[in-house]
């Protein structure tokens, strides 16, 4: 190869990569929404959502509908790790869905099962609901122009977004 056949390759090169990296859509935060069953999926692989608001929600879940009373509060971390995995194959086992550590469509619309209407904590611009699991409960609330949801942190008891 000369070095004009190398040149032209290196600069072809870098200009599909400039073309590239001027068309890459940055990642964005996606909300909880609607009945949440188009929620981001969840898990402990690097294919699904893993750190954040919207694993802190899906632990607020958890933690409410805990059998046991054994899970804390702390367990609202916003890692979904080890301990998240188990917890979710429980839970869903408790409800009698597919049992695979994933919180996808099936999970996030069985869950949203368990919300009830509440004047609560209705505001001028939020419409209040409850959560209520099989121990606890906890608030939420859906932003009535916008449609995301945010729900009452047990673990920090603030108002908590839920995106990721």
């Amino acid at each position: 190869m000369t070095r004009r056949q190398l040149s032209r390759a290196i600069i072809s090169l870098l200009m599909v990569l400039g073309i590239s990296l001027a068309t890459a859509v940055p990642a964005r935060a996606h909300s909880a929404t609607g009945n949440w069953s188009g929620n981001d999926v969840l898990c402990s692989s690097s294919s699904c959502v893993r750190y954040g608001d919207l694993v802190r929600f899906w632990q607020a879940i958890v933690w409410a509908d805990d059998l046991t009373g054994t899970v804390g509060s702390s367990f609202i971390d916003g890692d979904f790790g080890s301990n998240t995995n188990t917890h979710t194959r429980n839970w869903q086992r408790n409800k009698s869905i597919g049992v695979d550590g994933v919180v996808g469509r099936q999970t996030w619309t069985k869950a949203h099962g368990a919300v009830n209407r509440s004047t609560a904590h209705d505001t001028s611009t939020h419409t209040g609901y409850f959560y209520y699991g099989w121990n606890r409960a906890f608030g939420l609330r859906q932003n009535k122009s916008t449609g995301t949801w945010q729900f009452l942190n047990p673990r920090t008891n603030t108002w908590t977004g839920t995106s990721h």
